[in-house]
Parts: C-alpha cells; sequence; structure tokens
C-alpha cells in the first residue's frame, strides 16, 4: 500500500466549474473533484471532459482511463552495438609504465613521455597525451597531443584542441 497525497476541488457551481475547467484545464486535467451532493449536469459535463470526480457519501465517482501511449520511437539507422568493458585510470600514466586493456578506456591524466598504452576498444584522453598510445576502437577523445598516437593503424600527430575521431572521420571541436 502507497500513500498519495492528491488536489481535490469542491465543486458547487456550474458556471464556476465550467470557467476554470475552459480556462485551466492542462493544470487541472490531473486532480480531482468532489461533490458533496449528486448533480447531474456537473457530473456529465465532468464526465465530458474526461476528469476525475466523486460525490461524498454515495457511490457515484468517476475515474477516466489514461491511454497508455507508447513512445515514438524512430530507427533512423540499425547498427549492432558490442558491449565492452571500461576501464577509467584516474592517476597519472608514468615514464616506463605499460598498459594494455581490450576495454574501453579513459584516461582522466595526462600521458607523460615513455609511457606506451595499448587500447583495443574506444579510448578517452581528458589530458595531456605525451606517450605513445595504440588505439584499436571505433571511436577517440583527444584532449591534446604532443606525443605519438596512432589510431587504427594512422598516426595522428599534434593536437591543439579537442578532437573526435570516429571511424575515418575526424572533428576538432
Amino acid at each position: 500500500m502507497k500513500q498519495k497525497t492528491i488536489r481535490v476541488f469542491e465543486v458547487d457551481d456550474f458556471e464556476k466549474l465550467k470557467n476554470v475547467v475552459e480556462s485551466k484545464y492542462e493544470l487541472i486535467k490531473n486532480h480531482y473533484f468532489m461533490l458533496k451532493e449528486s448533480n447531474e449536469k456537473i457530473q456529465n459535463y465532468l464526465k465530458e471532459k474526461n476528469l476525475n470526480f466523486f460525490v461524498i457519501n454515495s457511490d457515484e465517482s468517476f475515474t477516466f482511463k489514461k491511454e497508455k501511449k507508447e513512445p515514438n520511437i524512430k530507427i533512423i539507422e540499425k547498427e549492432v552495438i558490442k558491449k565492452r568493458d571500461l576501464e577509467i585510470f584516474e592517476k597519472i600514466i608514468r615514464s616506463g609504465e605499460e598498459i594494455e586493456t581490450n576495454a574501453n578506456a579513459v584516461f582522466l591524466n595526462k600521458i607523460n613521455p615513455g609511457a606506451k598504452v595499448k587500447i583495443k576498444g574506444d579510448a578517452i584522453l581528458f589530458d595531456e597525451n605525451r606517450g605513445s598510445v595504440f588505439v584499436e576502437g571505433n571511436f577517440l577523445f583527444v584532449k591534446k597531443n604532443s606525443g605519438n598516437i596512432v589510431y587504427n593503424s594512422e598516426e595522428i600527430g599534434e593536437i591543439k584542441k579537442d578532437t573526435v575521431f570516429y571511424g575515418n572521420k575526424r572533428l576538432e571541436l
């Protein structure tokens, strides 16, 4: 059982109700209307507008059922995406250090000269690379590069601003 707080409007005047519904329908459409006594004119109007209501000390009530709409999803291009693991490296990769991974990799700090990194998946380098990095995945983001990066068998050269590589495309941000 769950407890919920609901908003209820007490209704006894048809004209006031009609004015409120006509002017503020979007704001009140999910609220309930309470009638102290049965009033056929008000009840029919509330049913017509698909608004929820109940009558105190009576078995009369009306709740409209909202249709569940499936989200409208349009598939532009169907592609098989293989899940891979992700490794995040927070530390600075020091000279002489060698890292090899089959996963996607994110480097949050510098890769120093003399460090060697081999990545079978995609890579994101959020800080400067001055070492040697080899990436075989489909995606590479580089913040700055003054070292050696080989992406899918092609050497990338110096990079001074954020650059994205996707497949054989290169985009400078």
